[in-house]
């Protein structure tokens, strides 16, 4: 049996020599008896467990022969129908993965889809080619196919990074010929500056009433402008304005002594802009369906403030890449040489 023979195996290993008396020189290199191939796993597991615990516990020792023997005929069976191998170790072991969410759950931007409308349009220019203003103008103008009057958006990506305090853009622009759509004005002041708003255009003037009309989640208005005293007050709105991008702000212009000229310059187009933390910035500067003229005067004005309003920290080059576009079109990439020379001749 496999347990007698693997106990007297390691009773001969292991038990001291006969006699002292030396063996002969080639006795060494040509023994008299050589174990046969059968023998070779007993052997091992005699080093592997000793006789004693062979004899204390025979059941593990004829298992551990099977698996030894198991291991001299061969690894990997192909044919095992539950995808392992022998020696009863199972299958690789594979980890299990989570399902995406969020952004990681989109597809791929080659696996999207894209409607016909939008693969037509873009034929009409080519994607990697830089154009002037009047040319991406007249092509943004061509591939507004939309059912809605689209508006013309200018984004520029800049050598910007927000988190320093040195390097954050944040200013407003006058649009010479306007934005195209109407803007609803709240006007937050006091005393006599309230028959100023209201004289003034302002669709919506208050005090402390408007500001617990807000608590309360009245939102029915595009911008609200604040005189300088009633800062304190709006102070606390600040974690109701601020996601909106609606809180009153020095740069933006929503905070002003004089509320009439406020009021003017947002009524006839001031747009306010800032560069978001991935250091790009996102204009809209009027729409589709203007002449070509005024969307270029529009887009100059745009460029201009964005070079006059460089902030101190930005080093090295300042404009990395600019693109314009359609609400529901493809971006057309801009020559930045051109742009800016071509903004130098404007004005």
């Amino acid at each position: 049996m496999a347990t007698a023979a693997a106990a007297a195996a390691a009773s001969s290993l292991l038990a001291p020599a006969a006699s002292t008396a030396p063996a002969a020189p080639n006795a060494l290199l040509f023994p008299s008896s050589v174990p046969t191939l059968r023998a070779y796993p007993r052997l091992l597991l005699a080093f592997r467990r000793p006789a004693a615990a062979a004899v204390a516990d025979p059941q593990g020792a004829v298992l551990e022969a099977e698996e030894v023997e198991a291991d001299q005929r061969g690894g990997y069976d192909d044919e095992d129908e539950d995808g392992g191998y022998e020696g009863g170790r199972g299958p690789a072991f594979t980890p299990p993965t989570r399902p995406r969410t969020g952004k990681a759950a989109l597809p791929l931007k080659r696996d999207r889809t894209r409607s016909k409308r939008f693969l037509e349009i873009q034929k009409l220019r080519e994607s990697k080619k830089e154009y002037d203003v009047p040319t991406a103008i007249s092509l943004m103008k061509q591939m507004a196919s939309a059912k809605f009057k689209e508006s013309a958006e200018a984004h520029f990506r800049m050598n910007l990074d927000p988190k320093y305090n040195d390097q954050q853009l944040r200013a407003t622009v006058n649009l010479p010929k306007g934005t195209g759509q109407p803007v609803k004005i709240a006007v937050l002041t006091q005393g006599e500056k309230i028959d100023e708003a209201r004289a003034a255009g302002a669709d919506i003037v208050g005090g402390d009433e408007l500001i617990e009309q807000i608590k309360g989640g009245f939102m029915e208005f595009d911008k609200l402008i604040a005189s300088p005293d009633m800062m304190p007050k709006v102070a606390g709105l600040g974690k109701i304005l601020g996601p909106r991008g609606l809180m009153p702000n020095p740069k933006a212009g929503t905070v002003s002594p004089n509320i009439s000229q406020a009021i003017e310059e947002f009524k006839k187009g001031k747009v306010e802009y800032r560069v978001d933390k991935t250091g790009i910035v996102h204009i809209p500067f009027g729409k589709v369906d203007f002449p070509e003229e005024d969307l270029i005067s529009n887009f100059m004005a745009v460029v201009r403030s964005v070079e006059r309003n460089k902030p101190s920290g930005a080093k090295g080059i300042y404009w990395k890449t600019a693109y314009l576009c359609s609400s529901m079109g493809p971006s057309i990439k801009l020559n930045i040489k051109e742009m800016l020379d071509y903004g130098t001749e404007s004005s």
